[in-house]
């Protein structure tokens, strides 16, 4: 169609203007700005401001005798004619931009312009001395109109547009007068570095709004230090505070606020890092170039608090810096590097490598420049990272205390076995299964109750063999690979916790309960025993745990796709010292996606799709970064998308406990996430058909610590959590149960959702109840 245009495109000033403005609420939020354009304005392509001059001072004035209050910076960069004319116009995200051909990153579009524009009652601008001349432009009118939103040049254009300046000094003097200060009572780095550059820029406003009684300076330090657009500032430039003419922080930079450590792990860690790391494809990067720069470290921090829940103090600072010998370059947030990974939270970490510059030094410092490098650092701090993450899921673990989780597995056995009254079939409408993980009746009738033994007669193995091969340094759950089961004379389950044995500790040990160490090459027996009273000990067959010293390991096939949920094998065959060769090895088995929670893996290699993505497995007996023997070359794994709905693992739907139960994809004790639900499923236990109670979430770990002093509290959370795993199995149960199921309104979900509620719920409250009330009931 044609169109006869208007000679411009109009937009409604005032209307705009509040449009773009609106988000600046409070003045630490326009400060942090300030800060952000400062330190993006020493960058190469800016002012570049050498190292030793990166320091700025923030000034703060009350109203005094008469005259307005004021908050302005300081910084010693020198806005130019360009600077300012670029500061000038509204929506413009490459204002911080002098070459095209630089990627930076992208400032001063709204921000330092819209607090000066909205928190201001008088004028607000922006002054730049340098190489002799005088630049200034900025706001003035009534708060909120377009005429203040107009820049212009102050006071005219003849005296504010590369207006000569006879004297450094004096302009400086000038421009600090209203602030009570000279330049005298400046820091000394800030005055020398003016001094030396010749040039200097204060950005600054009249009349705060919200500050008619004064400006509680403290508060607004705090807050902008906690404002994620000022830390990266603070961290790569020296920032001081004048309040009413007094220098604040004893005259020092303003720092963030120290972070408590984790109890027992105080650190800080320092790791060196090694002069050559492997990269994923085999081959390796040197973090010296040859020798020719010092060698690099780690240096691990750990937080007494969860840094992701402490959003306002924490979270900004839940990064991985990286620092060379002169100046900061950057971060990454430690999510980045090690997502899902529980414990992770409370970790972070500063990376000291001369041979990141210049290489690997972006202009804007922000984050690191990508490279071979960087991705061997990286690999080598995240597992650093996950190594100190697991100390802390231990820590928090003992924390909970052995004896009160004991317990409380314990009662959530009694629990799960209790639901199982109110579930359909064997909990998704196709018949009973029992506890002891049969089928169902041939009929697909549900299956009656288990009949417990009480006299224990024989302990017996689900998986029997005679012999385990081990790679030296592998940790195994013994108890989920053997399945020992504690049965009466008339071969029903009797309930009881076995003990494990070794025959000899230098080959083969066991740290806690089942876990089982391989120390050294050589053979040792194992076996379970239990102790059922009257000086009786019952005591299971033995089986030989046979050591390898791995010398090889490959597998096989060089890569697998995997739909989600579902489950592939990797062979993994072992050559020893010897020269022996088998594919039946347990061994270690890990992969390097940044989500660890794409794939799970068993100890035999079975790998379920968890989560949709791309990694590389390996396997391996021993550290993988000193002394242990890993494939070479690994798998890799592309988890797919599933059209079809993943089937389902047969049996009653199970109620475990992290910190405690087993995790059947993996084989090793689930860990509790503090960023998960206290009612937690991932789709690789849907296929094994459980659920977890999430210790480490928020609220289940509130409940958990009130358990002692009012058990009431954790048995009513506890109770509830397993009322909402009920309704979440039957609704799943309802509607993916028919074919060629058509979408339903969510109202009429929900009002299914409530009738059965109404019902089921209030039947499981009747049995629950007094167990809550006092820990009875539950027959």
């Amino acid at each position: 169609m044609a169109i006869e245009r208007d000679a411009q495109i109009r937009f409604h000033p005032e209307g705009t203007l509040n449009a773009v403005t609106r988000w600046i609420s409070g003045h630490h939020e326009g400060v942090a700005e300030w800060f952000k354009n400062a330190r993006r304005a020493y960058q190469a392509d800016r002012a570049n401001v050498d190292e030793k001059h990166r320091a700025a001072l923030l000034l703060l004035r009350d109203i005094y005798d008469g005259e307005p209050g004021r908050i302005g910076l300081l910084d010693v960069g020198g806005a130019t004619l360009e600077d300012v004319t670029e500061w000038s116009t509204w929506q413009d995200a490459r204002a911080s931009r002098r070459s095209m051909e630089v990627e930076e990153e992208e400032t001063q579009g709204n921000g330092g312009k819209a607090y000066m524009y909205r928190l201001f009652e008088g004028p607000a601008r922006i002054l730049g001395v340098r190489d002799g001349k005088k630049n200034c432009k900025g706001f003035e009118g009534a708060p909120g109109s377009s005429e203040r939103g107009t820049p212009g040049f102050m006071p005219t254009g003849a005296s504010g547009r590369e207006a000569p300046v006879d004297s450094l000094n004096a302009e400086l003097n000038g421009a600090l007068a209203p602030y009570g200060i000279v330049s005298g009572d400046l820091p000394a780095e800030v005055l020398d570095a003016i001094s030396e550059r010749k040039a200097f820029t204060l950005v600054e406003g009249v009349g705060p709004a919200q500050a008619e009684r004064g400006i509680d300076a403290e508060d607004l330090i705090e807050r902008t230090l906690r404002d994620e657009q000022a830390t990266l500032a603070v961290e790569q430039m020296r920032v001081y505070a004048v309040h009413n003419g007094r220098l604040l922080a004893g005259g020092n930079p303003l720092q963030l606020a120290p972070i408590e450590p984790y109890p027992g792990l105080e650190g800080p860690f320092i790791e060196e890092i090694p002069e050559d790391l492997p990269l994923d494809e085999g081959e390796s990067v040197s973090t010296t170039e040859g020798g020719k720069r010092p060698e690099g470290r780690v240096v691990l921090h750990t937080s007494r608090e969860n840094m992701v829940t402490a959003w306002k103090k924490l979270k900004p600072r839940w990064k991985v810096s990286y620092r060379t010998q002169h100046q900061m370059i950057g971060a990454k947030p430690v999510a980045e590097l090690v997502p899902a990974t529980p414990g992770a939270q409370f970790v972070y970490a500063t990376i000291e490598l001369p041979a990141l510059e210049p290489g690997y030094v972006e202009h804007g410092r922000r984050r690191p420049k990508d490279g071979p490098l960087t991705e061997a650092v990286d690999l080598f701090v995240a597992e650093k990272i996950r190594e100190l993450a697991k100390q802390i899921s231990y820590h928090r673990r003992r924390e909970l205390d052995d004896k009160a989780l004991d317990e409380v597995q314990q009662e959530n056995q009694r629990l799960d076995r209790f639901k199982n009254r109110f579930l359909p079939g064997n909990g998704s409408g196709e018949g009973g299964i029992g506890e002891d993980g049969l089928g169902p009746g041939g009929d697909g009738s549900r299956r009656p109750p288990i009949l417990w033994g009480t006299v224990a007669e024989a302990i017996e193995f689900a998986t029997p063999v005679d012999r385990l091969r081990v790679g030296r340094g592998v940790v195994l759950h013994l108890g989920h690979v053997l399945a020992p089961r504690i049965l009466d004379a008339l071969g029903r389950p009797v309930r009881g916790i076995v003990e494990w044995h070794s025959s000899n500790r230098s080959v083969a040990k066991f740290d806690e309960r089942d876990v089982l160490q391989a120390c050294d090459k050589g053979e040792a027996d194992v076996w379970a025993t239990l102790n059922v009273g009257h000086g009786r000990r019952l005591e299971s067959s033995r089986v030989v745990v046979e050591v390898w010293a791995v010398d090889h390991v490959l597998l096989t096939p060089r890569a697998l796709e995997i739909r989600l949920g579902e489950r592939e094998k990797i062979d993994a065959e072992v050559t020893d010292e010897d020269g022996s060769r088998s594919t039946g090895v347990y061994l270690e088995w890990r992969h390097d996606a940044d989500d660890q929670l794409i794939v799970r893996i068993g100890p035999t290699g079975t790998v379920t799709g968890n989560r949709v993505g791309r990694t590389s497995v390996r396997a391996g007996a021993g550290d993988p970064l000193g002394g242990g023997v890993w494939a070479r070359i690994p798998v890799d794994i592309t988890v797919l998308p599933n059209p079809q709905q993943p089937e389902r693992g047969g049996g009653y739907p199970r109620l475990l406990l992290t910190e405690r139960d087993l995790d059947p994809a993996t084989g090793q004790i689930k860990e509790g996430d503090p960023e998960e639900p206290a009612l937690w499923q991932e789709p690789s236990d849907f296929v094994h058909n459980i659920w977890w109670l999430n210790l480490q979430s928020p609220d289940a770990a509130f409940a958990f610590t009130h358990r002692e002093v009012d058990p009431v509290v954790w048995r009513q959370f506890h109770a509830g959590v397993l009322m909402d795993m009920v309704v979440q199995v039957h609704m799943q149960a309802e509607y993916t149960r028919k074919e060629n199921e058509t979408e339903d309104l969510w109202a009429n979900h929900r009002t299914a959702l409530d009738v059965f509620q109404a019902v089921v719920v209030q039947q499981m409250w009747e049995g629950l109840e007094p167990w809550v009330r006092d820990g009875g009931g539950l027959v």
